[in-house]
């Protein structure tokens, strides 16, 4: 007969849910009480926590991936970098909620020689028993079942709790989940007051932070910096990277919004910034017209408004070897324009200011653009607005219709969302002007000088606002007369001031591929 007696056992613990569950502590806890009863050594745990093990899952269980290698690495478990002869499981349901999965782990330990044990039945199995076998496979066969029912209901509720605004999953960095004390189940998330690394600052005022730098016209990796500078650590206690606070900048939840399949609602918590700091942002973050260098910095100030003439999309930097660089139509490459020309017509020099500085140089302009500051739930409301309908514009220039009756109803919505977008503007103007033109043009402070020290953002957003409908009109290149030959025609000849809203990209107006 075959003696547990001072046989060396491993444990794998998993817990799906941290709240929803018996901890991977005290899974620990009961293993070790049986393998002391069993007078087994016990050796070190395989632990995956927070991670499911149904075929819903979409996150690896990286220790049992580890497991299962160390199992296949000798000829026996005890003989193999599992090093045991006996594995541990709190209840069968830890090792897997797929039958398939489960069946193959079993037929490996079976080829090792090693045994099961399930502290919840208080037995061992022998894989290569008929009737454990069987057992074993019959748990795993109810747990699947239990997951795809779990799933089900899952489905089923998650479109009316994203509608009432209920929190689903983690709370993101910045955040914290409250729990019904009776129950444990998820109530709401609230700001979260830990510590945000080597600071006494917590982790929501480092995410408010985190906006105000990116509405400021900065960048995610000026962020970087900042946080990187102030001592700010992410959950695994290193420092936040570009992308990490990117993205983290995109998370609705930090606006107090629950995002789902593409539609926003009002969440059941309260936000830890603005509704419309965060959708400024969002928009800086996932605009189209963003020129880049390599590590992500904004370059150029009038990619935001250069338009081209035929086909109505933003222009792009073009560098060709042997050619002065040009801004050019990268959809139909009908519009093609020296930078050097733009930026001197645009912008200018110290000497002689350009279109633009030129007009926040006026004498005038801090009083014919300053509103009085107000505060008040009419600019919010506008605000709010105005950056919800900015963002479904640029969703809108990013689709694309399989027929021709799709082209039209993608071309009339945008066109339409244009419109909204430009009366939302001009209320906005009346209430209160973007702080970022309030930095430019403060009495007292020299325009080329303030221009040169704001970050490229916020010169994009003043360009976008005063080379604009409401101020300016907005450039657009038309093409040269003289092909693309020498000797062409000067900046100022090859651009049109429109002040109507610009037909929707892909409209009537574009050539044919």
């Amino acid at each position: 007969m075959w003696d547990a007696r001072g046989l060396i056992a491993r444990e794998y613990r998993r817990l799906s849910d941290r709240k929803g569950g018996r901890s991977v502590e005290d899974q620990g806890h009961d293993n070790r009480v049986a393998a002391d009863e069993q007078e087994w050594l016990l050796g070190e745990p395989y632990i995956d926590d927070g991670r499911s093990a149904s075929r819903y899952a979409r996150r690896r269980r990286d220790d049992f991936d580890r497991l299962v290698a160390d199992l296949q690495s000798g000829p026996t478990g005890r003989q193999s970098a599992f090093g045991a002869d006996i594995l541990m499981l709190w209840e069968s349901s830890r090792g897997s909620r797929q039958v398939g999965e489960w069946v193959s782990f079993i037929e490996l330990c079976e080829q090792k020689a090693v045994r099961i044990w399930v502290t919840t039945h208080e037995r061992l199995y022998d894989p290569a028993n008929g009737r454990d076998r069987k057992a074993l496979i019959d748990d795993a066969v109810d747990s699947e079942y239990e997951a795809y029912k779990t799933h089900r209901r899952l489905v089923r509720t998650a479109p009316a709790d994203a509608a009432r605004g209920r929190p689903h999953g983690k709370a993101p960095w910045g955040l914290r989940p409250v729990y019904d004390p009776k129950n444990g189940k998820l109530v709401t998330w609230e700001a979260d007051p830990t510590p945000a690394g080597t600071t006494s600052a917590s982790r929501a005022q480092a995410v408010r932070e985190l906006f105000e730098i990116l509405a400021g016209g900065r960048t995610p990796a000026d962020a970087q910096r900042a946080f990187a500078k102030r001592g700010y650590r992410n959950m695994l206690g290193r420092p936040f990277g570009r992308e990490q606070l990117r993205a983290m900048a995109l998370r609705h939840a930090y606006a107090g919004l629950r995002h789902y399949k593409g539609k926003v609602h009002q969440g059941m918590w309260d936000g830890i910034v603005p509704e419309p700091t965060f959708w400024a942002v969002h928009r800086m973050l996932t605009a189209a017209d963003r020129s880049t260098s390599p590590g992500g910095e904004l370059m150029h100030t009038v990619t935001a408004v250069l338009t081209c003439g035929r086909c109505h999309r933003l222009l792009a930097p073009r560098y060709e070897e042997g050619r002065p660089p040009a801004y050019r139509c990268s959809i139909c490459g009908g519009s093609k324009i020296q930078m050097a020309g733009v930026d001197e017509l645009l912008i200018g020099t110290p000497d002689a200011p350009g279109v633009l500085l030129a007009y926040l140089a006026r004498p005038d302009v801090y009083e014919q653009l300053r509103a009085p500051d107000s505060d008040d739930a009419a600019v919010r409301q506008v605000q709010t607005e105005l950056a919800r309908a900015r963002a479904e514009r640029d969703e809108l220039q990013g689709a694309t219709g399989e027929t021709l009756a799709e082209v039209r109803v993608l071309a009339a919505s945008l066109a339409k969302k244009e419109q909204r977008i430009l009366e939302l503007e001009a209320r906005e103007r009346e209430l209160l002007l973007p702080a970022a033109v309030l930095s430019l043009v403060q009495p007292g402070r020299d325009v080329w000088d303030s221009w040169n020290a704001a970050p490229v953002r916020a010169r994009r957003m003043v360009a976008q606002l005063i080379l604009g409908p409401g101020y300016l009109g907005r450039p657009y290149v038309i093409p040269s007369p003289r092909g693309g030959g020498r000797n062409q025609p000067p900046a100022a000849d090859r651009i049109e001031w429109r002040h109507d809203v610009p037909p929707a990209p892909g409209g009537p107006d574009t050539p044919a591929a």
